[in-house]
């Protein structure tokens, strides 16, 4: 009788273990199925990786950014800041006395100093520097329909043409943010007013009256551009209360309202790094270029370039890839985005890395022209024409591949690439 019962309980027990691996294996398999559908039916068009590395791959990988966020935090990010302000107080310094101890050509230099690096932290408008960003640079906010100052903003600067710094103080007081910032600075340092407007300057004709009119409007945008250079490097200062670096690396951790968590900051760090792409591309390419809206570059828009009245547009364009740059790779001081992209697929990090190269050779093909801005736009200029459709291309691949497949990969949703903050 026992005899029986054991062999009645082997066969209950080889049922139930065979139910449950049927059981186990129809919930792989359904598992498998919605994977196949969610990569099928997903909003983003998906790589061929993204369908490899599915809906299985997120349930049991995430990356942890923590590493990334100590590098940008402590290494990459705080000395680029520590440059800004250097360069502003020697722009300050430069532009003291004018056509007197200090040279126009000095002036001149200074400013392209800075302005280079200006264009180095541009992706860093984090927290309450933005507002800080949109005063000092009003070109990222209006790119898609104008290149601050306007016509009518220069012509507003154009009309200071006597008084003190006092005066010219209280003149720049009235007007709107996009009317000054480093743009401003920009006009009164390399053109003519008026009529004249895209010349040269010259001491002895348009800062006759040094240090009043002309040099003491110069004066005046300088010193309050500063004090918002000032307040943005404050913020990022290592050794300030709770800077910004600081609260980059230790995201999550209790003590930062603009990073609440790594995964937000995260998103901050790719999602500042694609819209500088955006900018790059569009407003700082295609705009000027004439070949935003189906235009064939036959019309170039110059007077839309970044630095248009310096000529040095395609420098700023150098200066914002080397900044991508670093945070992609790391800059050799430790983890960058590249872990993260090849973290989810090693392939896309590949790609990119050929992306990168082939931008920097061809922004490198470009031939600017400080004596004639202008000329260096438009597809008269066939050598430039055809390095800067390349360049075009080049970020088209680049948003392509962080914007869709790596979101497709990661879940997440493409980032928008136009401005943000105060325009005025």
């Amino acid at each position: 009788m026992r005899q029986n019962n054991s062999v009645r309980s082997g066969r209950f027990g080889r049922f139930f273990r065979i139910k449950k691996l049927i059981l186990t294996a129809w919930i792989i398999l359904s598992i498998l199925l919605l994977s196949i559908f969610i990569s099928c039916s997903h909003k983003n068009s998906a790589s061929g990786a993204a369908n490899t590395n599915g809906y299985l791959y997120q349930m049991f990988n995430s990356f942890d950014p923590r590493s990334l966020l100590q590098n940008l935090g402590n290494n990459i990010i705080p000395p680029l800041f520590v440059n800004l302000k250097s360069s502003s107080d020697a722009l300050v310094a430069a532009t003291d006395d004018l056509c007197a101890s200090d040279s126009l050509s000095a002036a001149q230099a200074a400013w392209v100093a800075h302005k280079s690096d200006l264009k180095k932290v541009e992706p860093f408008r984090f927290g309450t520097t933005l507002a800080y960003f949109t005063r000092m640079d009003p070109f990222l906010i209006n790119y898609l329909t104008e290149s601050s100052p306007n016509t009518g903003e220069l012509d507003d600067l154009d009309v200071i043409t006597t008084g003190d710094i006092s005066d010219a103080q209280q003149a720049i007081g009235q007007m709107k943010n996009k009317a000054k910032g480093i743009s401003a600075i920009e006009y009164i340092l390399f053109s003519r007013a008026g009529a004249n407007r895209g010349t040269a300057p010259s001491c002895g004709v348009d800062f006759s009256n040094a240090p009043d009119g002309r040099a003491a409007l110069l004066r005046a945008l300088v010193l309050e551009y500063s004090g918002h250079v000032q307040n943005v490097t404050d913020a990022w200062k290592v050794s300030g209360t709770n800077p910004l670096g600081t609260q980059l690396a230790t995201a999550g951790n209790g003590t930062s309202a603009t990073f609440p968590s790594s995964g937000i900051a995260l998103d901050v760090v790719l999602s500042s790094a694609i819209q500088l792409l955006s900018i790059m591309k569009d407003g700082k390419l295609e705009i000027p270029e004439g070949l935003s809206g189906g235009g064939n570059g036959s019309s170039p828009n110059s007077d839309r370039a970044e630095s248009r009245f310096s000529g040095r547009s395609f420098d700023n364009l150098i200066d914002n890839l080397s900044t991508f740059k670093a945070i992609y790779t790391g800059n050799g001081t430790g983890a960058g985005l590249k872990d993260y992209v090849k973290f989810y697929s090693p392939d896309l990090a590949e790609e990119i890395d050929g992306e990168i190269a082939e931008l920097e050779e061809h922004l490198g093909d470009i031939t600017p022209s400080t004596s004639n801005p202008p000329a260096a736009w438009g597809s008269a200029n066939a050598t430039n024409f055809t390095a800067i459709k390349s360049s075009i291309n080049d970020l088209s691949e680049l948003l392509k591949i962080l914007n869709t497949e790596l979101a497709a990969l990661t879940g997440s949703s493409p980032v928008s690439g136009g401005p943000g903050g105060d325009g005025d």
